[in-house]
């Protein structure tokens, strides 16, 4: 029996059934249409991210909101932070520098918790005794601290207490034999807070008066001698500021207060230094480690992870800016930054402090 051959030379004939011979077929549309579906999704993704670094803030305007008045440390670092900052954000926007004084910066904080906007449009620098505020669930403190969008700090610091010299009082001891009416802005700044914890742990005779609308108001008040002295102000405002107070001997400083001594202050005694007892040492380590964040910035809750994202890359380009660098050194302030996550690290440790700690720092610092 003759086997049968294709008519055409070479040719062979696959005799298996259709089903079988198409499967190489459709293995192919699967991976084509894999294929297809994949680069979809990646060009979805490409969009969305492009849409992201193209969210900009052009044709914005930017405000950088401060707590206090004309004048002193956080104007100064607010202003020379509209100044540069516009140059690091996309878009490079139209950044302006408004104060918002009032409440020892509660009024701001609060401003910044529950009204400003979350596009990018506001972003501030507050108190770091607002993070206290809230930790101690102070009356007035809106907001929980934790839930804002740290930037970053731009400087730790270190505070003082000053007086007229008119007044006699050469030491801190001195201060606690006489009564001395001293300047603060509110009662949830620095200028009120650290006075009151002087006269509640170590028994200084302070009468302490408040509302006055920042640094420049109060030592003009002292310099008078309307006021006889102030305290909790950072020592590298009142040294560039009123060199004049310390040049001409118009005024005695009876102590320091920071987390280390500051070198310049040598033979000023530190609040450390004052403290008698284990507890109170502990105290101080929960009251002082804030001084390392002395000049926070923050964004609203809210903001968008990138949005916010975006504003601490541009944080941190900032404080590396030669120009800002520049006009820091002319002004004579110190650049000493702390990036936001650290910010936000400290804000959370003093935040979620021992509850008993948290009251009685709260009873040493409002006088309560």
């Amino acid at each position: 029996m003759r086997l049968c051959h294709s008519s055409k030379a070479g040719r062979e004939i696959d005799r298996r059934p259709s089903r079988e011979r198409s499967r190489p077929a459709l293995r192919e549309r699967i991976i084509m249409k894999t294929t297809l579906h994949s680069c979809f999704f990646c060009a979805l993704a490409i969009l969305a991210t492009s849409g992201a670094a193209a969210q900009s803030l052009e044709g914005k305007t930017v405000t950088v909101y401060i707590p206090v008045g004309a004048g002193g440390g956080y104007d100064a670092y607010g202003r020379m932070t509209a100044n540069h900052i516009g140059r690091h954000l996309p878009g490079n926007p139209t950044v302006i520098a408004s104060n918002m004084p009032g409440g020892g910066g509660r009024k701001l904080a609060n401003y910044m918790y529950n009204a400003a906007p979350k596009d990018g449009s506001a972003v501030a620098i507050i108190h770091h005794t607002t993070v206290y505020d809230a930790a101690f669930g102070s009356k007035g403190a809106n907001y929980d601290s934790t839930k804002f969008n740290w930037l970053g700090s731009m400087a730790s610091a270190t505070l003082f207490v000053v007086v007229n010299a008119e007044t006699g009082v050469k030491t801190f001891e001195d201060a606690k034999k006489k009564q001395l009416v001293m300047g603060a802005t509110g009662k949830g700044a620095t200028s009120y807070q650290f006075l009151s914890l002087l006269k509640n742990m170590f028994g200084a005779d302070f009468k302490i008066v408040s509302g006055y609308k920042g640094a420049r108001d109060i030592y003009t008040a002292v310099e008078r001698n309307e006021l006889n002295g102030t305290g909790g102000m950072t020592w590298a405002t009142f040294r560039n500021n009123y060199p004049h107070l310390l040049n001409d001997n118009k005024v005695n400083l009876l102590v320091q207060i920071g987390t280390d001594k500051h070198p310049q202050l040598a033979g000023v005694p530190s609040m450390q230094d004052l403290a008698q007892s284990d507890e109170q040492k502990k105290l101080l380590d929960f009251i002082l480690s804030g001084l390392k964040i002395t000049r926070p910035f923050m964004a609203p809750p809210g903001m968008s992870t990138d949005l916010a994202n975006t504003y601490r890359k541009a944080f941190e380009e900032l404080v590396e800016d030669p120009k800002l660098i520049a006009e820091a050194a002319k002004r004579k302030f110190d650049i000493d930054p702390t990036d936001g996550a650290t910010v936000q690290k400290i804000v959370d440790q003093i935040y979620n402090a021992p509850v008993e700690t948290k009251a009685k720092a709260k009873e040493l610092l409002s006088g309560k």
